[in-house]
């Protein structure tokens, strides 16, 4: 290790490397040292070229000390150099932008005594003891914390709340690295902001932890601020399960969110080159492992494809399944965190999600592909094997791009519908009353107009008696008033008509009793020796008449997908929960032509198994978030219980096309659907 004590930067070398540097003490020459080396080291020993490639890069580095003067100009180039190594790292990395501000170092020392004895086993213990529950209580929870989480972060209260919160938060996470770098020995003389996604958030400079023996100690001062955040939002967890809505238990939203998730998916992953990756590098000792990785990865195309014979560094088996395995896998974390946040802030402000899109795209794809392009076509290396390496590039980029325009590809839509029946299948209780017989049994066919269901009710029969009863005194009474006094008759003649209309209106009530099949089909009854006796409200549903062959699935299909429907379907399947290996053939019956944001059935609600967003105020559960088309399809024969009313899955196979242009479209109704664009 040598570190430079005016940059603060820390330079780690190989034992062989460092033997050399440590022959330089001005008194002998390069090629003595080199000829000592070469009978110490034997095979192990570095070669002329490797000499002079070390010097060139303690060179460049600044770390040789020479007799002769200076060059002034020489100097200025490569401060002018690091300032654009700098920018260039800022414009690289949309996550990382650094400015530093301030030396904390007097600071820290004075606060040090207040807070070192966390950086013993007390303070993993204490922190131990606050983190494995919250955890736990996380996870409980953990649909309570995520509901609404975009609504909740976007609205104008949860922004001005995360402003406030979040350069807290970090400048307690910044601290704790400062003040465990000050513990174990080190200095801290930087702070400044860092731009995390557009917020300014505090950073320190904790290089200086490099320069510590254990490797411990330096991944404590790594993981301190990922100690500090999970502390916090531990605290806030707390905090919030305590106390009732308000302003109190939203702060501590905040703190859980901007400490716990940050931590989880940035801050302490270690396929970020954030703390987490400091932390992993330093406990598997394998330092500088993303760039490592990245020209371990080229020198094995250049050596197994291109076909150069170079030399490859010594490693061992562990090693190289670390320098394989990490560089794809940050690659695509890093990626899917980009293009996650873009989509994220997209949502509810486009303009911030589409450019932190289009800069991850230059500067993920299109600079690593560029740089990969002029690396074959101008590298020294590659001078011999020019020919091959082009051709080679040439026939992979024809290998991906070929397939992804013009290889057809299976394009399928999935959606949920649910068996549906007409409402002529329904057999519903015409009258209030107690069910007394059931006239057919289960599973039976039954014609159209049979007799199925028979009620009673006493207090009908009961009302029926004397309004029978009523109507012949009254036609009696009309009948000899009719001769002796007519007036009278008259008023009679009234009270008869009303006493009739209302016996006719009983006898109706009472033919409702009897409920019969209104279309032909299967008899399909639920728990009939249960229903004797029971009473049933008038509407209620009794039983079913399903069609003997065949059901029909009523599907909802989102606006995305509804021109593919329409125009370029091949064939429909439908799949049962629970009967994998059924998949029964369907068609279209009929469309409903105009989007609707009304759900058929709360079996395709979220709120109920299903997979479509319902609006939390409606009470009725059936109002979606989106808009669908309804289409209705006939299955060709009956499904195996659990049969109507159940969900089903619903796949419509469509025309073949390339992944580009499937791709494309999807970006497409992204902008339209998800950005409003």
């Amino acid at each position: 290790m040598l570190q430079d004590a005016a940059s603060g930067i820390s330079h780690r070398f190989t034992p062989i490397a460092y033997y050399f540097i440590h022959s330089l003490d001005g008194q002998l020459s390069i090629e003595s040292i080199w000829s000592e080396m070469a009978e110490t080291f034997g095979n192990d020993a570095p070669s002329q070229d490797e000499v002079i490639r070390l010097l060139t890069q303690l060179h460049s580095a600044d770390l040789l000390r020479l007799d002769t003067q200076p060059d002034a100009l020489e100097l200025f180039d490569r401060f002018s150099r690091q300032n654009q190594s700098v920018l260039k790292r800022n414009l690289k990395s949309p996550l990382s932008i650094t400015l530093p501000l301030w030396d904390p170092d007097l600071f820290l020392k004075r606060m040090l005594p207040l807070f070192r004895p966390l950086f013993s086993r007390i303070g993993l213990v204490v922190w131990l003891l606050a983190v494995v529950p919250a955890i736990y209580l996380a996870v409980l929870h953990a649909q309570e914390l995520s509901g609404n989480l975009s609504d909740r972060v976007f609205a104008a209260e949860g922004l001005l709340l995360i402003a406030l919160v979040y350069p807290i938060v970090k400048l307690l996470h910044e601290l704790g690295h400062g003040l465990a770098t000050r513990a174990f020995g080190g200095e801290v003389h930087q702070l400044g902001l860092m731009f995390l996604v557009f917020f300014p958030v505090p950073y320190v400079d904790a290089s200086a932890s490099a320069g510590f023996r254990s490797k411990y100690q330096r991944a404590a001062v790594a993981g301190a601020g990922i100690m500090v955040e999970t502390f916090l939002a531990a605290c806030g967890l707390y905090l919030w399960l305590s106390v009732e809505a308000g302003p109190v238990r939203a702060v501590d939203f905040d703190v859980m969110l901007v400490s716990g998730l940050s931590t989880i998916l940035v801050n302490g992953n270690p396929l970020l080159k954030f703390d987490g990756y400091f932390v992993l590098i330093d406990l598997i000792e394998m330092p500088n492992l993303a760039p490592r990785s990245s020209k371990y990865w080229a020198s094995l195309i250049e050596r197994r494809v291109f076909g150069v014979e170079k030399k490859g560094d010594p490693l061992s088996f562990g090693e190289h399944v670390w320098l394989l395995l990490f560089g794809p896998a940050s690659y695509i974390y890093r990626m899917t965190v980009l293009f996650g946040i873009s989509l994220f802030v997209a949502t509810h402000y486009l303009v911030f999600g589409v450019l932190l899109a289009l800069w991850g795209l230059f500067s993920g794809i299109a600079v690593p592909v560029g740089k990969m392009l002029w690396h074959v076509v101008a590298s020294p290396q590659l001078r011999r094997h020019r020919t091959r390496a082009v051709g080679i590039t040439a026939l992979a980029f024809i290998g991906v791009a070929g397939p992804l325009f013009s290889v057809p590809l299976p394009l399928n839509t999935m959606s949920q519908g649910m068996i549906w029946l007409p409402e002529d299948a329904y057999v519903r209780a015409g009258a209030d009353g107690f069910l007394q017989r059931v006239s057919h049994a289960a599973g039976s066919y039954v014609d159209k107009g049979e007799t199925l269901f028979e009620s009673a009710d006493p207090d009908l029969a009961m009302q029926l008696s004397i309004l029978e009863a009523r109507v012949r005194e009254l036609d009696i009474r009309f009948r000899s008033e009719r001769l002796s006094d007519r007036s009278q008759a008259e008023v009679t003649s009234k009270e008869l008509e009303e006493v009739s209309a209302e016996f006719e209106r009983a006898r109706d009530r009472s033919r409702h009793l009897i409920a019969h099949s209104a279309s032909a089909g299967i008899f399909v009854v639920d728990r009939g020796d249960d229903l004797f006796q029971r009473f049933f409200h008038e509407g209620d549903i009794l039983g079913y008449v399903t069609p003997a062959t065949g059901e029909t699935i009523r599907v909802v299909v989102s606006q995305d997908d509804i021109d593919l429907v329409r125009n370029r379907l091949v064939r429909v399947t439908v799949r049962i929960p629970g009967q994998a290996d059924v998949s029964l053939p369907a068609k279209i019956r009929n469309e409903v032509p105009s989007a609707i944001n009304h759900l058929p059935s709360k079996a395709l609600a979220s709120s109920n198994g299903g997979s479509i967003a319902t609006d939390p105020r409606d009470a009725e559960g059936l109002k979606s978030l989106k808009r669908w088309f309804q289409i209705d399809l006939d299955i060709s024969r009956n499904p195996a219980p659990p049969s109507f009313g159940s969900r089903v899955y619903v796949r419509f196979e469509h025309e073949w096309e390339p992944a580009a242009a499937q791709i494309e479209r999807r970006v497409r109704q992204l902008f339209l659907a998800q950005f409003h664009a």
